[in-house]
């Protein structure tokens, strides 16, 4: 993984890796890049499963479950841990 590939895995997790998973296993990260990566992706898991919720995510999988995962197994401690995703437009 080059340093410009680096800084896109950390920015955009998800356009360098699969799953949330694959970026604690990658060797090429550093334990506070790979923290970084997976707080990038929280949100983003968070509107997807608000989106599923409400029948809008066109089959695209919800990985805030694998999010958090992969933040406890790398030590992690989740900034909001009730897993109460985000407030709706009408909620």
């Amino acid at each position: 993984m080059t340093e410009i590939d680096k800084q896109r895995a950390v920015i955009n997790p998800s356009s360098e890796f699969d799953a949330p998973k694959d970026v604690v296993e990658d060797k090429n990260l550093s334990k506070p890049q790979k923290e970084k990566a997976l707080a990038e992706w929280e949100p983003d898991a968070r509107l997807m499963q608000v989106a599923a919720e409400e029948g809008m995510t066109g089959g695209a999988p919800n990985r805030l479950k694998e999010v958090k995962r992969a933040q406890t197994e790398l030590g992690v401690k989740p900034k909001d841990d009730t897993g109460t995703p985000p407030p709706t437009k009408t909620g």
